[in-house]
């Protein structure tokens, strides 16, 4: 064999040498390889902290301010109605609504919790429809010593059964509008006392739980009875002793 044709077959071999070699993986990175590439970069995207494997503490969530429990002492009368109403009355934006029913409102002495006189609120709930009777007072009022506001209704024996009452308070500078969650049924020919914790936590609210500045800027007191399509009953409803106890 010539020079010549030994030379061509060794490059022949040669080429298909080279090919082999670049077929197999030369120039690529195996399984192996790329696994590892994968592994450091999601590795570079960890903390520090978590890299040298020291676990993160998870985000505490806000703890919500509870009740005290213990029970109220200590009283503070704000409105007795011994003398004159201080305030109090029937609010124009109530006598010019055709479901607010309260007619007048006076110091009586018909009948009183305490002391010899209460505040009488006359009212002409007709039936058949909701209908409510509202006295109000607008005085800035700093509550937030305190854990409850409390007041006395009394119907008189000849009332039916089935008028409601709760509390509404007007609170902060936005005036914001809250009321109590629960109407308290009164009872005819007793005193009934209705009770709102003002706490920080109190779920005693509409829509708002309390926080610290809630009984704060009380702006306006209200006290609403209710008589929700039944019962029919016009006279008298007697309020006493609005206070504050903690």
């Amino acid at each position: 064999m010539s020079c010549f044709k030994t030379k061509t077959i060794l490059t022949v071999l040669c080429c298909f040498a080279v090919a082999g070699f670049a077929a197999t993986g030369c120039g690529k990175k195996t399984a192996d390889q790329a696994a590892g590439s994968k592994a450091a970069a999601a590795n570079t995207q960890k903390t520090p902290a978590a890299q040298a494997g020291v676990p993160q503490a998870a985000a505490v969530p806000e703890a919500t301010p509870t009740v005290q429990q213990k029970p109220i002492t200590e009283e503070k009368t704000y409105f007795g109605f011994e003398d004159e109403l201080r305030g109090w009355e029937i609010p124009a934006w109530a006598q010019s609504k055709s479901d607010y029913v309260g007619k007048s409102v006076e110091i009586s002495q018909d009948f009183a919790k305490e002391g010899k006189s209460s505040m009488k609120v006359t009212a002409d709930f007709t039936g058949g429809r909701w209908t409510a009777a509202l006295v109000e007072i607008e005085q800035y009022l700093d509550l937030s010593k305190y854990r409850v506001i409390s007041f006395d209704v009394y119907v008189p024996e000849s009332a039916p059964m089935g008028l409601k009452a709760n509390l509404i308070m007007t609170v902060g500078d936005n005036w914001k509008f809250v009321e109590m969650n629960q109407m308290i049924p009164l009872i005819p020919g007793q005193w009934v006392t209705i009770t709102a914790n003002i706490e920080p936590g109190s779920y005693d609210w509409k829509r708002v739980v309390p926080d610290e500045n809630f009984a704060k800027d009380v702006r306006k007191l209200a006290i609403r009875v209710v008589s929700n399509n039944k019962p029919v009953y016009a006279g008298p409803i007697y309020i006493d002793n609005v206070r504050v106890g903690r």
